[in-house]
């Protein structure tokens, strides 16, 4: 089976997924049990103030690019590989999003817990959001991608 990708649709629906990946993101981390850890641990000596980045504008103007040019590498990466993930299409995008929660949000864990000394809370929540939001992307890239006729398969 042979599957070609309509690169027209793929800009739109990758855009598509973008906005409602973005807004999943930010409201797993604007809920509030997530807000009321966040706010206890605010002037810990750890955290950067928001002056660091000119001001919490400007921090969440950095942190939307960044997420912005990650998502849309994602997007590109699952058009990339979708043939070879195991599984039926849901199974792929759940499969897609656990190896890059694994490859990612695992492993930055890891790396901060190993280096520096958070509450061990500040490198979960994130591990947890992120391994969340990361199989929603998959899913909602393997139902838009589908049903919008992005992936075409041929014989």
């Amino acid at each position: 089976m042979n599957i070609k990708i309509n690169k027209k649709r793929a800009l739109i629906f990758g855009f598509l997924v973008l906005i409602i990946y973005m807004i999943i993101g930010n409201l797993l981390y604007m809920n509030p049990l997530v807000m009321n850890i966040f706010e206890t641990y605010q002037g810990h000596s750890s955290a950067k103030p928001m002056e660091f980045f000119g001001g919490q504008e400007n921090w969440i103007m950095l942190n939307s690019l960044f997420s912005i040019v990650l998502t849309i590498i994602y997007i590109v990466l699952f058009l990339i590989i979708y043939k070879g993930l195991p599984g039926n299409k849901w199974s792929k995008g759940i499969f897609f999003g656990i190896m890059i929660g694994l490859v990612s949000s695992v492993t930055e864990a890891f790396n901060q817990w190993m280096i520096f000394d958070y509450p061990n809370i500040l490198i979960l929540i994130p591990l947890i959001n992120n391994m969340i939001s990361y199989i929603l992307l998959g899913l909602l890239m393997t139902y838009f991608f589908n049903k919008f006729k992005v992936l075409n398969y041929e014989e």
